[in-house]
């Protein structure tokens, strides 16, 4: 399995899985987030953003300046909106020498030059 397929996985949501179940868990999961930016022995991790505007641009921009690679959901935004938010990061990736990828329908990853993305 690629690393496209597993991060596909991990943000394609089973649609077997039953809403109340996420709710209850949903603080879990945060907490565990929260645990791991804290962590000395992670070397890098990715950043998972779901923009609602083109404003929240800045964020996606701040995380690749700072050389982490950053999954960007849009299935919230405006069909306008989210073609200014990926001609905007693809600038931005090749001003940079990064590069974005389509991974899933409305999922892209954005990643600097250190961090490559390989489909297999």
């Amino acid at each position: 399995m690629g690393l496209l397929e597993k991060i596909k996985g991990w943000i394609v949501a089973d649609e077997t899985e039953e809403t109340y179940e996420e709710e209850e868990n949903s603080e879990s999961y945060q907490l565990d987030f929260q645990d791991v930016r804290t962590r000395k022995d992670l070397d890098a991790f990715i950043i998972v953003i779901k923009p609602f505007t083109f404003n929240d641009v800045e964020m996606v921009c701040k995380h690749l300046k700072n050389k982490r690679a950053v999954v960007i959901n849009t299935e919230n935004m405006t069909s306008e909106d989210k073609r200014r938010l990926i001609d905007f990061l693809s600038g931005v990736a090749l001003a940079m020498d990064g590069m974005i990828a389509k991974i899933y329908q409305n999922v892209f990853i954005c990643a600097p030059k250190n961090i490559g993305v390989i489909e297999e």
